[in-house]
């Protein structure tokens, strides 16, 4: 008879454990890219000039996804997609009850009056993923500190801008979406709609508890374990 050991009652556990967790992570709403650029999300940062967000020169450009769920939405992390680029990210996300309705540019800090995140950075390159999807378009995603909900039908803008040295950050554009984006281009005053979808995912990571599976697993593992134990004890 095949015997078992708490070392095996364990691995099977965890392996449980891990696999659950691993099917945990769902895209609730994406915009998948489709390998072009729609505009420039991005603020150039020249040093003691012209430090961090602060939209003094021509070349600062910002861009805002509008979009609307279909369904209510939780999520805790957002990815974007579009071209290799350096430097720190700001990520925000507001209610949009019209077109331009409650846009704030990312100040020095980094931070937005509006926004529905916790935290909308600055991102540093080092806490920001980035992976080459195909050609020249790279995936980026961020962990928040905690996770939203959005509501099905309400209008949503989302914009994601970087403070580059050398590479401004292109955002790839989705065959998905309501058609148009915002832009913001320093020189212009005042907010644009542009044609074209912006490429962005919500994604809900957070492990679903499943008590009853797991106290079901771990006790016919133990029952299996038990018998096992007083099998070797009469049987030395």
């Amino acid at each position: 008879m095949n015997q078992i050991t708490a070392s095996q009652l364990a691995a099977a556990l965890g392996a449980w454990a891990l696999t659950s967790a691993a099917q945990a992570a769902t895209d609730v709403y994406s915009q998948p890219q489709n390998g072009a650029f729609v505009a420039t999300s991005a603020v150039y940062n020249v040093g003691a000039a012209d430090p961090g967000f602060t939209w003094s020169l021509d070349q600062d450009e910002e861009i805002w996804a509008y979009f609307s769920l279909p369904a209510n939405v939780s999520f805790n992390r957002i990815s974007w997609y579009g071209s290799s680029a350096d430097g720190n990210f700001g990520v925000d996300l507001f209610a949009a009850s019209c077109f331009s309705c409650g846009v704030n540019l990312v100040q020095t800090s980094g931070t937005f009056s509006s926004n529905l995140l916790s935290s909308a950075g600055p991102y540093t390159p080092a806490q920001v993923h980035m992976t080459l999807v195909t050609g020249s378009i790279y995936s980026y995603y961020v962990d928040l500190p905690s996770t939203v909900s959005l509501s099905a039908s309400s209008a949503y803008a989302i914009s994601v801008v970087n403070n580059y040295v050398s590479s401004p950050f292109l955002w790839a554009g989705s065959g998905t979406g309501s058609g148009t984006h915002l832009q913001y281009v320093v020189g212009q005053a005042m907010f644009l709609p542009g044609p074209g979808n912006l490429a962005f995912t919500l994604t809900n990571t957070a492990p679903v508890p499943e008590p009853a599976a797991f106290w079901m697993l771990a006790l016919g593992l133990g029952v299996v374990w038990g018998r096992s134990r007083k099998a070797t004890s009469r049987h030395p």
